[in-house]
């Protein structure tokens, strides 16, 4: 089995699944300490959800690693 067809396949999404794809105006404005990232939600219904990905966003690459308010980490939750 190849599967040289799959190569490279979903690369252009920065290498992320992107579940907002068409759900908000991205700009990205080059700063000295990095980038500047504005979502903007494109139907007034969605900001919310586009504001949590924000969030989601956020605590992902800041590695803080803080858990969630109102989500406390349960060790045995995988049942193990």
């Amino acid at each position: 089995m190849m599967g040289s067809g799959m190569m490279g396949h979903g690369m252009g999404g920065a290498g992320m699944n992107c579940p907002m794809r068409g759900m908000a105006d991205v700009k990205v404005e080059q700063t000295p300490t990095g980038a500047l990232l504005r979502l903007t939600a494109k139907n007034p219904g969605q900001v919310e959800e586009v504001q949590r990905m924000a969030e989601g966003m956020q605590r992902c690459m800041s590695g803080s690693g803080t858990p969630r308010q109102g989500q406390p980490s349960s060790p045995g939750a995988k049942g193990g």
